[in-house]
């Protein structure tokens, strides 16, 4: 009688171990099919920015508070401008501290601490228009409050710069000068948006081109992380005539830009941001063309019609809108995880304007809180959308595939 009564309480013991097991397990697993949400209340989502002035924040935010909460129960609560990790923790405790219960990033001087601060309080976090490292995700990709990232991935970043380059290489211009941004600061999307540009140049070269000794991709990328700049010279038949890099902004920081514009023979000024705000006047003047990654905003639109913008690869201002369904998911006890059960990691990226016209007809969805690029009606499809239908969404990012989603 004893060994039966064991036995039984053995099989029970199990019985309630795999159940636990399973419940354990659930919490990877996304609410999809017949299942409801309850949007009853209103979430509160903190959005972490380093930046409030320029018009590719300013769209962003426009987005989010003037279209996405007004058709969702959310409430977004912006950050002030940062300026160092410091800030970007000050800001965190202050989200924590006024009940959000999840955060949107679009702010890197520190993401590793960021989303250990938000794991330690149960606020769900995520990045917006970038992605970790692959160092970073590796390591926090089963984290239970990391909901992801959506946006450019390195590799896309490399293929913007490549892109851009080969567009002008292409028609048979020869003559260039590179703005590398943030390339002295070693921040890696604009490394790798640079180093497209010089792949390209080296493939266009002609035999024995190569960039410092570098001839392909990696050793390019390794070249650029040493120097932390530029060097100028020929690459082959192809020619880089100037550099300026960093964002000191001072006299002497103006001056280098304006000589660099000026520089005899000079036909095209690739920049991997802010080329037509620090470049665009001098180089129309100069008859320079001035290609970019900027966004669909109406000063860069006016740059293009009076010729100080030639050729723009732009975020388009909706691109926020599916990391926000994931994260409103999150909050709402129905995470969105990849096959693994992991968090996501999805790329996305730029509409390209390679004319006026283009930018026109890009800027009038972009900018319109009607009916922009991703409207409620679209987004919901995501509520419970699963992983590879979600992922599939995200992926047809460019202007002509967005406007068959709807259909």
């Amino acid at each position: 009688m004893k060994k039966l009564v064991k036995k039984v309480l053995c099989i029970m013991l199990c019985l309630s171990m795999t159940v636990a097991i399973a419940g354990c397990g659930s919490k990877k697993t996304s609410k999809s099919g017949d299942g409801k949400l309850d949007m009853s209340k209103k979430v509160k989502i903190g959005v972490l920015v380093s930046d409030t002035t320029t018009a590719e924040a300013l769209s962003f935010r426009k987005y989010y508070v003037d279209y996405i909460q007004k058709q969702y129960n959310v409430e977004f609560v912006y950050s002030d401008q940062m300026k160092d990790a410091a800030g970007e923790k000050s800001a965190l405790d202050t989200f924590i501290t006024n009940n959000c219960k999840a955060v949107i990033s679009f702010s890197s001087f520190d993401r590793a601490s960021q989303l250990e601060q938000c794991e330690k309080a149960k606020v769900y976090y995520a990045v917006a228009t970038g992605t970790l490292t692959q160092k970073e995700y590796d390591k926090y990709k089963k984290y239970e409050y990391y909901v992801g990232a959506v946006g450019p991935s390195l590799e896309l970043e490399y293929q913007t710069g490549y892109d851009m380059a080969k567009h002008y290489l292409d028609k048979g211009d020869e003559n260039f000068a590179i703005f590398g941004g943030a390339l002295p600061y070693y921040t890696e999307m604009h490394i790798y948006r640079v180093a497209g540009m010089l792949t390209a140049m080296i493939e266009a070269g002609g035999k024995d081109a190569n960039y410092d000794g570098a001839k392909t991709k990696d050793e390019v990328i390794a070249k650029l992380f040493k120097a932390g700049s530029v060097s100028t010279g020929s690459i082959g038949t192809i020619q880089v005539l100037g550099y300026v890099g960093g964002y000191d902004m001072d006299d002497a920081w103006n001056a280098k830009c304006k000589q660099m514009v000026q520089t005899k023979g000079l036909q095209i000024l690739l920049a991997v941001g802010n080329g037509s705000d620090f470049f665009g006047a001098a180089a129309a003047k100069a008859g320079v063309k001035v290609a970019s990654v900027d966004a669909y905003a109406k000063n860069y639109g006016d740059a293009m019609q009076g010729k100080m913008l030639d050729y723009m690869a732009g975020k388009f201002s909706a691109s926020i809108g599916p990391i926000f369904i994931a994260t409103y998911r999150a909050t709402l006890g129905a995470p969105l995880h990849n096959d693994k059960g992991e968090a996501i990691a999805l790329d996305q990226g730029y509409w390209v304007a390679q004319n006026n016209d283009e930018f026109q007809k890009y800027y009038k969805v972009d900018s319109s809180i009607e009916k922009p690029a991703y409207t409620k009606k679209m987004l919901d499809k995501l509520l419970k959308a699963d992983y590879k239908t979600f992922k599939e969404f995200v992926e047809k990012y460019k202007y002509e595939d967005i406007q068959t989603i709807g259909e």
